[in-house]
């Protein structure tokens, strides 16, 4: 190499170091990103369709806010869901949102949070125990009322059947709590006949459908309602009225609006299901999480008084969803689908 082009290869060569050290120190002066919030989520389950709808909206909202959802299901096993709520909490969670399935045991959920200052909020089914954050769900108390209500205003005299939720499970228990309150004066009138009462394992349709079998036995056939507490014991129960040739003939409730149960609705075999508007509920629960991640102040409506404490809570509206008004509600709010729900049944009954 002649001495001027090794002068010129030498300066650019310098010239190459220079900008590199001067890049490495850039890339040093440069912020580290923050580690996303993260935000744990115990669920119960999710074999029924609700739950993965509010897990779904749950995790975009939170997303929308800069939060990372760590979810965790249980499937029905107190144990595990415990265990499921230490690896959450070992995992740095800044906030533990619950959906118990047991509201006696996962008081020891609550504890475990508590313990290591996790701020903890129950989703739909609250935990009576003072330690509790914070609640967001729906009245359980409005949504039993409604339920036998709307049976009772079409069929005011007559056989009833009711099988209720998990007894496991606060919310079943107030639910026919309010069930209850609505029968029991036309019980008590002899206006009434309860065939059967019943509780159902883990809301199984199938422990429904042996629980209404079992009772249509008891009433030769004669049942005018079945107070179903959801749209899983309500699939269950007509499942079994079906085989009967009782479908359609015996007044059925339910909750969730699930699709299953719209179809039903609509051909005529379920009277009425409750709907919850689900995007709002777990929209505001996320931003409700977050902010107790961040140790900022949650807005609330109302609160329930455990102990000698009271939890702030977020309490939505329930809605009765009939044949009448599936399309100004669950089709409106985009929570079922009409296209769906019309390649299910003939024309003659698709909504108005």
């Amino acid at each position: 190499m002649c001495p001027g082009h090794k002068k010129t290869f030498l300066r650019a060569r310098w010239a190459f170091l220079l900008l590199l050290a001067a890049s490495v120190l850039h890339a040093q002066d440069k912020p580290v990103a923050p580690e996303k919030l993260k935000i744990g989520f115990l669920m119960d389950s999710l074999k029924i369709e609700r739950w993965q709808t509010d897990l779904d909206n749950f995790q975009k909202r939170a997303g929308e806010l800069g939060a990372n959802v760590l979810i965790e299901t249980a499937e029905g096993d107190d144990e595990l869901q415990l265990q499921q709520a230490q690896k959450l909490i070992d995992a740095g969670v800044k906030s533990l949102v619950l959906v118990p399935h047991d509201a006696e045991k996962a008081a020891r959920i609550v504890a475990a949070a508590k313990a290591k200052q996790v701020p903890l909020l129950c989703y739909e089914r609250l935990v009576r125990d003072p330690n509790v954050s914070f609640f967001v769900g729906v009245d359980a108390s409005a949504v039993g009322f409604l339920q036998a209500t709307s049976l009772t205003q079409i069929a005011p005299k007559g056989a009833y059947v009711l099988i209720a939720g998990s007894p496991a499970d606060l919310n079943a228990k107030i639910l026919r709590d309010a069930q209850w309150r609505v029968l029991k004066p036309l019980v008590d009138r002899g206006d009434i006949r309860i065939i059967s009462d019943t509780w159902t394992k883990d809301w199984n349709p199938t422990e429904a459908y042996t629980h209404m079998t079992e009772a249509i036995e008891l009433a030769n056939g004669k049942i005018d309602a079945v107070v179903a507490s959801n749209d899983g014991t309500a699939g269950g129960a007509i499942q079994a009225l079906a085989e009967h040739n009782l479908a359609g003939k015996a007044l059925v409730s339910g909750q969730d609006a699930d699709l299953a149960a719209i179809i039903r609705i609509l051909d005529g075999t379920q009277t009425m299901t409750i709907y919850k508007p689900l995007g709002s509920q777990a929209k505001l629960a996320a931003e409700a999480a977050v902010a107790l991640a961040m140790g900022e102040p949650v807005k609330s409506a109302v609160s329930f008084r455990v102990g000698n404490k009271a939890i702030p809570a977020i309490l939505l509206a329930p809605v009765v969803v009939t044949k009448d008004n599936v399309k100004e509600t669950v089709i409106k709010d985009g929570f079922q689908n009409l296209e769906t729900i019309q390649k299910s049944l003939p024309r003659e009954k698709w909504p108005q």
